[in-house]
């Protein structure tokens, strides 16, 4: 169980009130792109996948089933998800294939300039031809009042905005929350920071079980969630325990560590340490992906996933 004793702190400069988590067990995945900086040999698995899972591109989308039965099975409904995360003003600079969904896991602006370049990137996103669009809050999404949701959904006029909600496209549940573990007041960057030591208790318990796809901004634990700049993992540990032992979403789309890009499996059968008593062999095949746009320099392209059900 989660406790607030999970939690280290540390007061030097830059890294004031920042979170170092101690003894939590480290999910095991197995990578499927862009393997992540620091990895240890323990978490990393050897992959013998019995299909194809596909790499994330428009031409080799990622294939993700709501059920395993309905793997080979005619007649399904698909929904074609293209995400992103991270754009920090350069979404015009992006190719973005065309889909059914287009979904958007925070920062799409930088901090200084939040409360302008937020309608840029509205009128931006107004203009995409995809049928649904999902946009959460981002730590730099300082131009968004948490305490008033529905004026944000106001300022974001052409997407659906997520804050602790759920919305059903086409019968598939998708659950989007913006919060984060909180740094410091030293970081001018930090909206949708929280105490993180009821983050868990107050938001993430909230999360359904058994929805399709949870949109996070910040990372699970030992998730594509290292921080090169403090050596140290930064992700929530309540986060992933919920994830992986009560909510059990089929994909789970996050970004904020820009460098941890990527896409990762999680499966049950290796993960009996870290649920517990609530280990069920082969029943929870998770896809966790950084989308994560921005690389210094570079920038990245948008994921791209079918979800049949």
């Amino acid at each position: 169980m989660f406790k607030a004793s999970t939690y280290l702190w540390c007061c030097c400069l830059r890294r004031c009130h920042v979170q170092r988590v101690r003894g939590h067990p480290a999910a095991a995945l197995h990578h499927l792109t862009h393997f992540p900086p620091n990895e240890v040999d323990e978490q990393v698995l050897p992959f013998s996948p019995t299909r194809h899972y596909g790499t994330g591109t428009e031409d080799d989308p990622f294939t993700i089933y709501r059920d395993p039965e309905l793997i080979g099975k005619d007649n399904l409904k698909r929904l074609r998800f293209v995400c992103i995360s991270d754009t920090h003003n350069q979404i015009h600079k992006i190719k973005i294939p065309n889909g059914d969904v287009f979904v958007h896991c925070g920062d799409a602006v930088r901090w200084s300039s939040a409360a302008r370049d937020i309608l840029v990137y509205n009128e931006f996103v107004g203009a995409l031809p995809h049928r649904h669009k999902l946009f959460i809050g981002g730590n730099h999404c300082v131009c968004l009042d948490p305490k008033r949701p529905e004026q944000s959904q106001k300022i974001l006029s052409n997407m659906i905005y997520l804050q602790d909600s759920m919305t059903d496209i086409e019968g598939v549940q998708i659950y989007g929350s913006p919060w984060r573990p909180k740094r410091g007041i030293i970081y001018p960057a930090e909206a949708f920071g929280y105490d993180p030591t009821r983050i868990r208790e107050e938001k993430w318990s909230n999360i359904p079980a058994d929805i399709d796809i949870l949109l996070t901004h910040g990372p699970p634990y030992s998730v594509r969630d290292y921080h090169p700049l403090t050596d140290e993992r930064i992700g929530d540990p309540g986060l992933l325990d919920e994830v992986v032992t009560r909510v059990r979403p089929r994909i789970h789309l996050f970004g904020h560590m820009h460098k941890c890009r990527g896409a990762s499996l999680y499966k049950s059968e290796n993960n009996q340490v870290l649920e517990g008593d609530h280990f069920q062999p082969q029943s929870n095949d998770i896809l966790f992906v950084n989308l994560a746009i921005h690389q210094g320099k570079t920038l990245g392209e948008p994921v791209v996933i079918d979800y049949y059900y």
